[in-house]
C-alpha cells in the first residue's frame, strides 16, 4: 500500500529555539519558542497568537544562528502557538536557513529510524520559492544585532561559556512557560509569566549581544537603546493591564500601593507632557 503523497516539499524537524514575532516593525513583540522548522516554514509556541492570515517579522534564534524575514500566519492555535510560512528572505537569512535545516536532516539520518523526530503532516499550504532579493524588512532595535567594524577578534571562551549559560536559563524559562500551558493553568497566570519571560528574554539576548560586543571590540553601548525600547513597550503592556483591571473594578482606592502608583504615574505624565508637548499658541 503507497503512502499518501507529503502535502509539503519539505520535511518539517523538531528544533529548539527561540522566536521574536511583530505585526510591523514600530509594533509590540511576541515572544515564543521554536519547536519546528523546515525550508518552508516554522511553528512557534505562544500564548499571544495572532489571527490566520496575519503578517509578521520574524527573528528566529538557534543556539547562535540569527535568522530574520517576514512570514504569514498560516495556522493559529489560540494561546497555544502558530504555524508560520515564510514569505521572504534576504539571500543570507535564506543561507542560514538552509544550513540549520540540512544539519537538523543530518542530524536525524544519524540516529536508528525508531529514534527519528519528524514532524507529522498537517495541512499547509506549499508557499512559492523564497525570493533571493537582497531587501531586509526593516529591522527595530530589539530585531537588529549592532554592526561590528572591521574583522572582530573571536570572543573569549569566558564570555561564549557565559552566553551559553545565558541561553540555558532563557530556554528552561521557556520550557516552564510550555508545561504550564501543558498543564491547563489559568490563561490569565499564563500570559502575566508570559509577559514576565519575554521581557526576561529580550532583556537576556540584549545582554549576550552586549557581552559579544564588549569582548570583540565593538561598541557594546550599540544595544542599550534595545533596553530603553523595552522597558517602553513593557511599561505600555503593564499600563494596558492595570486599565483593564480598573474598569473590572479588581483594583480600587483600597488597593495596597494605589497612592504611590497615582504619584509615579503623574510624575511621568509630567516628564512626558514637558518632552512632547510645546508652549500655548505653537500647536502640538
Amino acid at each position: 500500500m503507497h503512502e499518501p503523497p507529503s502535502r509539503r516539499r519539505h520535511t518539517r524537524y523538531h528544533c529548539t529555539g527561540g522566536a521574536e514575532l511583530r505585526r510591523n516593525e514600530n509594533a509590540p513583540a511576541i515572544f515564543g519558542n521554536l519547536s519546528d522548522i523546515s525550508l518552508e516554514g516554522c511553528y512557534v509556541e505562544t500564548v499571544s497568537t495572532l489571527p490566520a492570515g496575519s503578517e509578521v517579522l520574524f527573528m528566529l534564534r538557534v543556539s547562535e544562528t540569527v535568522i530574520r524575514g517576514r512570514a504569514t500566519v498560516k495556522a493559529s492555535n489560540h494561546a497555544v502557538g502558530m504555524g508560520l510560512e515564510f514569505l521572504h528572505l534576504a539571500t543570507e537569512d535564506q543561507q542560514k536557513l538552509e544550513f540549520l535545516v540540512g544539519t537538523l536532516a543530518g542530524v536525524q539520518e544519524m540516529r536508528p529510524p525508531e529514534q527519528r523526530r519528524v514532524v507529522p503532516e498537517e495541512p499547509m499550504r506549499v508557499p512559492a520559492p523564497l525570493t533571493t532579493r537582497t531587501t531586509r524588512p526593516v529591522p527595530t532595535a530589539s530585531m537588529t544585532t549592532p554592526p561590528r567594524p572591521g574583522a572582530p577578534a573571536p570572543a573569549s571562551a569566558s564570555t561564549s561559556a557565559f552566553s551559553q549559560k545565558i541561553m540555558r536559563a532563557v530556554n528552561e524559562l521557556n520550557e516552564l512557560e510550555q508545561n504550564l500551558v501543558k498543564e491547563r493553568v489559568d490563561p490569565r497566570l499564563i500570559a502575566q509569566f508570559h509577559d514576565a519571560v519575554g521581557h526576561v528574554r529580550q532583556t537576556a539576548w540584549t545582554l549576550q549581544q552586549w557581552l559579544e560586543l564588549n569582548a570583540t571590540g565593538g561598541d557594546p553601548f550599540d544595544v542599550l537603546p534595545q533596553l530603553e525600547a523595552e522597558r517602553m513597550q513593557m511599561l505600555s503592556k503593564l499600563a494596558h493591564n492595570v486599565n483593564a483591571d480598573v474598569d473590572a473594578s479588581s483594583i480600587t482606592e483600597f488597593t495596597l500601593g494605589i497612592s504611590e502608583l497615582y504619584e509615579t504615574v503623574e510624575g511621568l505624565y509630567r516628564r512626558l507632557r514637558k518632552m512632547l508637548m510645546v508652549d500655548e499658541g505653537g500647536g502640538v
